[in-house]
């Protein structure tokens, strides 16, 4: 008897394909070109790919496709909510992006020589947050201290003055 065989092919003949023959038939697929028309027009370059290679491949794609546009979406919302704040946009901008991450990682095949690089992705996100969070204590602290001074000496101190204290405790002088 033969080997059992229990590795799936991970390389998909569109890998193969130029890289020039490769954003064309993207582009096919996002003008909604039928795998038929596709498939003619790849051979009429001289490259053979089944009909079954380009559906596995414009499925993947056409995936990829929408949830890139959810995601802007979502970072437009991000961004008319946030107003000015860039802490809240990037706050919400680095939980939008290790979901997505992490859903990647969970839900897609990878190869492996992807995985690293994702998950130093997402470890540079997660850094990010403990350095934003960091600095939103660091500012409530600075702030609290700035308002305890203020508060003990109030009546001695002139609009002028407390602006200062303030501004000092800000790093704004």
């Amino acid at each position: 008897m033969g080997e059992h065989h229990t590795k799936n092919r991970r390389h998909s003949k569109f890998e193969d394909l130029p890289p020039d023959i490769q954003d064309a038939v993207n582009r096919m697929l996002i003008e909604n070109a039928t795998y038929e028309e596709i498939d003619i027009w790849v051979k009429s370059k001289g490259y053979a790919w089944s009909k079954s290679g380009i559906g596995r491949h414009g499925k993947d794609f056409t995936e990829s496709v929408r949830r890139l546009r959810i995601v802007q979406d979502q970072a437009k919302t991000l961004i008319s909510e946030a107003g000015g704040d860039g802490l809240v946009l990037d706050e919400a901008g680095g939980k939008l992006m290790a979901e997505t991450i992490i859903d990647i990682l969970l839900t897609k095949d990878l190869t492996p020589g992807k995985v690293p690089g994702m998950a130093i992705g997402l470890a540079t996100l997660i850094n990010a947050n403990v350095r934003r969070e960091k600095f939103k204590l660091d500012i409530k602290n600075k702030m609290g201290k700035a308002l305890k001074d203020v508060e003990k000496n109030m009546k001695s101190m002139t609009k002028e003055e407390m602006m200062k204290n303030l501004k000092e405790q800000y790093g704004l002088l």
